[in-house]
């Protein structure tokens, strides 16, 4: 499956993109705010991306990898579906060089309009994002589309 907008593809995550998705997550100023920790083995990219493809198969998340003129720039997903409160959870990283220039707020809006075609199975009313105090570009992105903070984590309500 993918997804188009004006400047970027977002492609179902796949192995062959382990290596980019290592560096990516690895990055200090990305590591730094994830929660993913700060020095992932190539073994626990491949797991990460087989939890990723298992929840796409049965309708219930997914990780995109977003494309900038066919080179990968970071990704964007979506996990941890409550089905009794038709909850979801957001995440997304994001390669430092191209921080700043709305690629993320491009993807995470495409895949927010998208939900209902990317999940079909899943009922989705709430989208949750949990962000670190200190990511003040996060904080912005989710303001942006329209997630209220609520607790300890950013809520998008969308019915």
């Amino acid at each position: 499956m993918e997804l188009l907008t004006q400047r970027l593809t977002l492609r179902v995550v796949s192995y062959r993109d382990s290596n980019v998705l290592l560096q990516i997550l690895n990055h200090p100023k990305v590591s730094h705010y994830n929660d993913y920790g700060k020095s992932l083995t190539l073994q626990d990219i491949k797991a990460m991306i087989q939890s990723d493809l298992e929840l796409f198969y049965q309708g219930i998340g997914v990780r995109f990898i977003l494309l900038k003129e066919g080179s990968v720039i970071g990704s964007i997903g979506l996990f941890d579906y409550q089905q009794s409160s038709a909850e979801i959870s957001m995440g997304y990283e994001l390669s430092p060089e191209h921080w700043n220039q709305g690629y993320m707020r491009e993807a995470a809006t495409c895949l927010i309009n998208s939900l209902h075609h990317i999940l079909p199975k899943a009922l989705i009313a709430q989208v949750n994002a949990k962000v670190a105090p200190k990511n003040v570009r996060s904080i912005n992105l989710l303001k942006y589309l329209g997630f209220e903070h609520k607790q300890d984590k950013y809520r998008l309500n969308l019915s």
